[in-house]
């Protein structure tokens, strides 16, 4: 039993250096390396984020709410924002918590069931290894969320967080885009 246990160990360490390479690597990037800029369905890029954070939260529930929106863009790069938005939403929700997940004209808006974010923070939590001291003892880096704002502005889009009527943390996503496939 042992063994397992740190064999857990060892992978979860493992995925939490793989996620930070990466993404110190996406923002140590002066200029975007060159992308294939498409018409992109945020809706799908939310279900497939989602799934992703599902396998890595199984404790959690996801209600997800999606109406097609299409951002002229990168895929990648979208459903990476998207990931780290839920990703953090997953670490601050307690232990059989819901996770609510909306997309509705361009405003992506999750919502979760943790302590919320402090007034004082809430337009801190985006910059580079800014960390809150109740983060500080949790798995992360302090990148996640400054992706979500450096995509966010690469798509002319902005984020910012709030407080949710559960008293949890909402944040929300804001992307230009419209409700059909403009290449259809």
């Amino acid at each position: 039993m042992r063994a397992t246990s740190l064999l857990d160990d060892v992978q979860a360490q493992i995925q939490e250096l793989t996620t930070l390479i990466g993404d110190l690597t996406a923002l140590a990037r002066d200029e975007p390396i060159r992308v294939q800029v498409e018409p992109v369905d945020l809706g799908d890029v939310v279900d497939h984020a989602v799934q992703r954070v599902r396998r890595r939260a199984p404790g959690l529930t996801f209600e997800v709410f999606t109406r097609p929106w299409w951002v002229i863009g990168e895929d990648a790069e979208l459903e990476r924002a998207v990931t780290n938005l839920l990703d953090n939403a997953a670490k601050w929700s307690p232990e059989g918590g819901l996770v609510t997940v909306r997309l509705s004209d361009g405003v992506l808006t999750v919502d979760d069931q943790g302590p919320g974010i402090a007034e004082a923070d809430r337009a801190r939590i985006f910059d580079r290894f800014w960390r809150s001291p109740d983060a500080r003892t949790m798995p992360g880096s302090g990148l996640g969320l400054a992706i979500v704002r450096q995509v966010a502005e690469r798509h002319s889009g902005s984020v910012h967080a709030t407080d949710n009527a559960s008293g949890g943390a909402r944040l929300v996503l804001r992307l230009p885009g419209r409700e059909k496939n403009p290449h259809a």
